[in-house]
């Protein structure tokens, strides 16, 4: 299963979640949200406009839904948009590490109820594009730079922006992370207690501890030059939920500048 992000389609996956072994849910997530298609056997329905809402794990915070329902071979196909900053804050609070309780609940063209509900787990949810939707739109890595570089030893600050999509501040407990030069590991850090804005970008500097030998061979005849290399931030994030933590990949590239 970015940031980013897992929280997100962690969380949203059992958003839009909805009934039993028989029916089927198909995430498509984006930079702003997702779109969640999800169908079930409903003998007599018809398509048209759906209006509802959606709750996780028995909250009262309830999300308003809009979309469109389609029927074919007495199958029911309700697709729905939610945006990322309309998820409330309460789900959060009550996510499970394995699985979530939910119910999605509406009209179908303003007469057809439909109420469904039950508990899921998160790897029944089909998610288009899991790993690129937990990080690659969320996760940046602006720059590498060296706070010291000498004969005998170095030093670097790797500069991470991330995106909290969410109307709530998310609390990164802990961070590990690896350091590449040239396709070469040079060094690695960690940090502890950090904490992403909401709803808006938050850059994290990122100390990182250089073996200063693998840096000097990494480099080559960029030392000469004074150039900069090719540098990828390899680790993870781990954010923490009042449920338990989840583990979010970390995995930018940038170009390392060897000079302060």
């Amino acid at each position: 299963m970015h940031i980013v992000v897992q929280v997100f389609v962690f969380l949203l996956a059992a958003a839009a979640a909805a009934g039993q072994a028989t029916q089927q849910i198909h995430l498509v997530p984006d930079k702003d949200g997702f779109t969640a298609v999800v169908s079930s056997p409903t003998p007599g329905a018809s398509g048209g406009d759906f209006a509802g809402s959606l709750s996780l794990n028995k909250s009262t915070a309830e999300l308003p839904v809009k979309g469109t329902a389609q029927i074919s071979a007495d199958r029911l196909t309700i697709t729905i948009n939610i945006k990322y900053k309309d998820v409330p804050e309460d789900w959060a609070n009550r996510f499970r590490i394995g699985d979530f309780d939910y119910r999605l609940h509406g009209k179908v063209g303003g007469t057809r109820e439909i109420d469904w509900s039950g508990t899921l787990r998160f790897d029944a949810v089909e998610v288009d594009n899991r790993e690129k939707a937990a990080a690659a739109s969320f996760v940046k890595l602006g720059s590498v730079r060296m706070t010291e570089f000498t004969l005998l030893q170095s030093s670097a600050k790797a500069a991470v922006t991330v995106k909290n999509p969410l109307s709530f501040p998310l609390k990164i407990a802990s961070t590990s992370y690896r350091l590449f030069a040239n396709g070469q590991e040079v060094g690695s850090g960690s940090t502890k207690g950090m904490v992403l804005h909401a709803a808006q970008e938050t850059t994290l500097e990122l100390p990182i501890d250089i073996d200063h030998a693998d840096l000097l061979t990494a480099a080559g005849s960029s030392l000469a030059s004074g150039g900069d290399i090719d540098g990828r931030l390899r680790g993870t994030l781990v954010i923490r939920l009042a449920g338990g933590d989840i583990s979010v990949p970390l995995d930018a590239a940038s170009r390392v500048s060897l000079f302060k």
